[in-house]
């Protein structure tokens, strides 16, 4: 007996769960790269100080005492003599390491502000690109479908009100059963009108049921019979439209 394949919805959260825990180990790598870099660093630094050298105890001088005032002067010698060259020291090797530990404190520090940037570019979740949803178009029965369940919504409530509410949602998840996504930039009302629309029905119908679904939620004087009644006839004439495409 073969299994089913998992639905699209499945599918689609198990690959954003793999892409997340991917991000996340990279992520974690990138750190740890850093830390290393950082390591290295410090360590050349130490390196570059060299050994300690052990200073002995210092005596105090003794006291001057001054020379007996009775003693004969004589004459200092004034001979030159020759200053001994002075030995080079290991200053210049030293400057050089320094400059080098410099560049590479600089080197880590930029690398680490890299990765911060990554990461944090890592951490968000991407977006979703448009060609990855792909484009469905509502057909002629998902259509009159949706309209039948909106009409059986609209004379089943005894209320006129959320009669016109319930029709309406019930056009919506209809048409997010037939697998169309809304635009993030579209409001609902925009949405069905836009995708009942485009099976080139009358578009004074659709944009007369979405005024009554709109003042059903914001006005404040609530929808009457009457307005039942128009809804339902506007319903109506959808319906019939669709049937003589079929024919």
């Amino acid at each position: 007996m073969t299994q089913a394949p998992a639905p699209p919805e499945l599918a689609a959260e198990d690959t954003g769960a793999a892409r997340r825990r991917a991000r996340r180990s990279l992520a974690a790598l990138l750190l740890i790269a850093a830390l290393g870099a950082l390591g290295l660093v410090a360590l050349g630094s130490a390196a570059e100080r060299g050994p300690l050298v052990e200073v002995g105890e210092v005596s105090e001088p003794e006291p001057f005492q001054p020379e007996d005032a009775s003693e004969e002067y004589s004459e200092p010698d004034w001979s030159v003599y020759t200053v001994p060259p002075r030995e080079e020291s290991g200053a210049g090797p030293r400057v050089a390491a320094t400059v080098l530990v410099v560049i590479a404190a600089v080197a880590a520090a930029l690398v680490l502000l890299w990765l911060v940037v990554r990461m944090r570019s890592l951490a968000r979740p991407p977006r979703e690109e448009a060609e990855d949803v792909p484009d469905v178009d509502l057909s002629l029965e998902q259509a009159r479908t949706a309209l039948a369940d909106a009409r059986a919504r609209l004379i089943t409530d005894s209320d006129a009100q959320d009669a016109v509410v319930s029709a309406w949602l019930a056009l919506e998840a209809a048409i997010a059963r037939a697998g169309i996504r809304r635009d993030p930039a579209q409001t609902t009302f925009e949405f069905v009108v836009t995708v009942l629309g485009s099976l080139s029905i009358d578009r004074e119908a659709l944009d007369r049921l979405a005024h009554l679904y709109r003042r059903a939620l914001f006005d404040d004087e609530p929808l009457a019979e009457t307005d039942r009644d128009e809804a339902l006839a506007r319903l109506d004439l959808l319906a019939a439209q669709l049937e003589e495409r079929q024919r």
